[in-house]
């Protein structure tokens, strides 16, 4: 490091440290006023060891030194010392300021002073003998060390005054002249240095110490400021008691929510002021009064033994507000928290504490803790209380009494959502909730699943037959009294409800297997037609596994290889020739054999598993069409599922287009659920592929929810009369009322007509009697592999249609085409 870098590297160092003494900011001014305060202090004393110095140096060096000069020199040295201890008496009650001048005023006085005891030693020192010499070095030696100390608070000054003081005595021993004198101006030298040293640390010191009291000044006012704040406005209360528990601090708030003044409190002890405003009824949650001054017990404990304690709750009859900001009168609940004081020799001297108001902290405790175990909407308990209410039903002993699980539901409540509103629909539940309550017994328990689920738990059934019959007795009047119409808003409601019931398994049995029999017990219930209830037995369950297993071999049924399409054919009555055959798809699973659609399909669509299995099929029937005579039409089966899809049109048009068929030659049959599944979404597929040429066929007419408006929307070009109003042609006359009507509308409207499930030549001769165009059933072929389809088509001739077909009109028939013909004459 070069000299220069050097040189201000120690000015600025010199700055930092001084730097209190030249800033003009107010923490310095005030800084700088207790410096000089301290000098200011002791200037009297200095002022008379001066004088006293001066006059025995000018009374040793009487001979050596005129008298003239003596006394001028005293009596200007008296002057000064008057002067600083007339300013010091002026300024005795101190500034709360200095400025920079001020120090400066004090470092040319110290300057002054240094001079005139630095004239003395130059000008006499040489002019003394030995001893006169001495008391003179004494002297001056002295003057340094005790002028530095008493000026350190101002180093400017202190240094000011030793430097001086040594350049002057430094100059006296030069003009003495020899080695001793030389030795000694070395060690001044270096005596100079340590009081330097001694000067700057003292200083530096004392500066930090006055910095410290000055935060801590500042630190209490604030810490009163916010105390002051606290207890006016804060949300928490602040108390002191001495080793008594006797008050020592009131906050007014306290006193005004304990119905005391500051002065009556102050006189009572903090126990005896709880104790008095203990509620002399019950609180909030439920705790009653002769109990609660059990929570003055930890308090009591903490107080008697002098230790810390934390957050103890006691209960309190508030007069005012109370702890906290808007708490108003009554019951409340109070949090205590305070810490051991102790006096300047550590003896125990009460405790300090704060008070907050947590009533409504424990309020919403108790809320959390009546949602984790009841229904909100309801008040029922919920699915957790349930559940725990069942696993002490299954721990009970193997013997005694019974237990049986009731899991409830309302029939078509998304309806009721829909037509109420969510506020209409939530209370029909609280209105099941409440005929729930009245037809329980104490022992029993009502719960809400959620939603419109609901369960009951029957406790305390006889075994054996009197205990089946008494929970039968209890479903039917369960059913009797929830399936009564409800008045919502001034609106009369109908009720109907579905019960499932299932009896505890044995003992060690599992709770989830317990309501999972329950559940499909409720599942038969609607199955059975709803309002009503169903008991759980064994076959509901291997019915139940029998679904899983279908569903789970669904998922892999199509890339195992086990689904495969048969093909039954449709005849036209005009001429008896085969037109089309329908796609039905067939599935052999590898452990449950043969599988039929009606069970299947349904498993599919409540799985999501339809579409997939619906695009397999029409790949592989148009795929399949194009093996069979270019005259046939291929029928296949479509579910609402697949029509809603954004894709559907899509699907089809690839199927096609990978296979080569024609449009003209695919039919697709759609049902009449479609109609409350998604009409509006499959219209356009249905209009895009009628447009394309493919033609759409409207399979179980008359069975679902047809209308003639809808009729008029779907561009339908069949419409197949249900095999149910086939089946009854024969028997009911209302039967052939209905094929008949079917067959004129479809005239009507420009469609096609197709009879399903014909199987005796009577019913074939009533539907030709009708005009129906074509039919499938048993009549013509079961439903068959392709091969043997075109096998079928190979050998078929109009030989082999029935009579009642073959015969013509206006010639002799056999008798029994003319006993046919009679019959179909008399059904119309």
């Amino acid at each position: 490091m070069s000299l220069s870098s050097r040189w201000l590297t120690l000015r600025a160092h010199w700055r930092a440290e001084f730097a209190v003494y030249t800033a003009e900011d107010r923490d310095s001014a005030e800084t700088r006023a207790r410096h000089l305060h301290t000098i200011t202090r002791l200037t009297p004393l200095m002022a008379v060891a001066n004088v006293l110095n001066g006059a025995l140096v000018a009374v040793a060096y009487q001979g050596a030194v005129a008298l003239s000069h003596r006394l001028l020199w005293l009596a200007v040295l008296a002057l000064c010392c008057g002067v600083a201890s007339r300013g010091s008496w002026l300024r005795r009650h101190g500034r709360a300021r200095a400025s920079v001048k001020a120090v400066r005023r004090q470092v040319q006085g110290a300057v002054v002073l240094a001079l005139l005891w630095g004239w003395v030693a130059v000008m006499w020192f040489p002019l003394g003998g030995p001893d006169q010499r001495l008391l003179l070095a004494a002297l001056v030696v002295g003057m340094m060390c005790g002028g530095a100390f008493a000026m350190a608070a101002v180093p400017q000054a202190a240094l000011a005054y030793m430097v001086v003081l040594t350049v002057a005595a430094e100059v006296a021993l030069q003009r003495v002249g020899g080695a001793t004198m030389a030795q000694l101006q070395g060690l001044l030298a270096l005596y100079l240095l340590v009081l330097a040293g001694c000067v700057l640390n003292t200083a530096r010191v004392f500066t930090a110490r006055l910095v410290s009291e000055r935060e801590a000044a500042r630190q209490g006012q604030l810490v009163g400021l916010l105390l002051r704040d606290f207890e006016e406005n804060a949300a928490d209360l602040l108390w002191e008691v001495g080793p008594s528990g006797q008050f020592t601090h009131v906050a007014p708030r306290l006193a005004q929510a304990m119905g005391r003044t500051v002065a009556q409190l102050q006189a009572m002890t903090l126990l005896q002021a709880l104790t008095e405003r203990q509620p002399d009824r019950p609180l909030a949650d439920g705790s009653a009064a002769s109990a609660l001054s059990g929570h003055l017990a930890a308090l009591r404990s903490a107080l008697t033994h002098g230790r810390a304690f934390r957050d103890l709750v006691v209960p309190v009859a508030v007069v005012g507000a109370g702890a906290g900001a808007g708490a108003g009168a009554g019951a409340r609940w109070w949090s205590l928290t305070a810490k051991p004081l102790a006096d300047e020799a550590g003896r125990h001297a009460g405790w300090r504490g704060v008070i907050a108001d947590v009533t409504e902290a424990r309020e919403a405790h108790r809320r959390l803790a009546f949602l984790a175990h009841f229904d909100s909407l309801t008040g029922l308990a919920n699915r957790v209380q349930l559940r725990e209410r069942l696993g002490q039903a299954l721990s009970r002993p193997d013997a005694g009494p019974r237990s049986a699980l009731v899991c409830l539901d309302v029939d078509h409540f998304k309806r009721i959502n829909d037509t109420l509103g969510h506020a209409g629909g939530d209370a029909v539940l609280v209105t099941v909730a409440q005929r729930l309550r009245g037809c329980l017994r104490e022992a029993d328990m009502a719960a809400r699943l959620g939603g419109d689920e609901f369960a009951l738990v029957i406790a305390d059934l006889p075994p054996g037959p009197a205990g089946d019959d008494e929970l039968r007795g209890l479903a039917r009047r369960l059913v009797a009294t929830l399936c009564q119409p409800c008045t919502v808003e001034g609106q009369q409601v109908p009720l109907g409800v579905s019960l499932g019931i299932a009896l505890a398994p044995e003992p060690g049995g599992a709770l989830d297997e317990w309501m999972a029999n329950a559940d499909l017990a409720l599942y038969a219930a609607k199955e059975g037609g709803r309002g009503r209830f169903e008991l759980f037995v064994p076959r509901l369950g291997d019915r139940h596994r029998r679904r899983l297993a279908l569903e789970q071999g669904l998922r892999s049924a199509l890339v195992n290889g086990e689904m495969q399409l048969h093909w039954q054919p449709r005849v036209a009555l005009d001429g008896w020739r085969i037109e089309g055959a329908e796609a039905l798809l067939r599935w052999q699973h590898p452990e449950l054999g043969a599988v039929g659609p009606a069970e299947f399909i349904g498993v599919a669509e409540d799985s999501g598993l339809i579409t997939e299995i619906g695009t397999w099929v029409l790949m592989q029937a148009c795929e399949a069409a194009m093996t069979l005579p270019e005259r046939l039409v291929v029928s296949v089966n479509v579910s609402a599922a697949q029509l809603q899809r954004a894709d559907f049109a899509r699907i089809v048009d690839g199927a096609l287009a990978r296979s080569g068929l024609s449009p003209q030659r695919l039919e697709l049959e759609i049902t009449e659920s479609l109609f409350i599944d998604g009409a509006t979404a499959a219209l356009g597929h249905l209009h895009a592929l009628r447009a394309r040429g493919v033609q759409v066929a409207l399979d179980d007419f008359g069975t679902g929810y047809s209308s003639l408006a809808y009729l008029r929307r779907f561009p339908f070009d069949t419409l197949k009369i249900d095999r149910a109003f086939v089946r009854e042609l024969m028997s009911r006359h209302d039967a052939r009322a209905i094929v008949r009507t079917i067959i004129d509308l479809a005239r009507t409207l420009g469609m096609h007509t197709l009879a399903e499930g014909v199987e005796e030549p009577a019913q074939l001769a009533v539907l030709r009697e009708a005009g129906c165009h074509a039919i499938q059933g048993y009549l013509v072929a079961r439903p068959m592999p392709l091969q043997a389809l075109r096998q079928l088509l190979a050998n078929w001739t109009d030989q082999s249609a029935p009579a009642a077909v073959l015969a013509p009109e206006g010639q002799p028939a056999p008798d029994r085409t003319v006993a046919l013909r009679r019959l179909a004459s008399d059904a119309f």
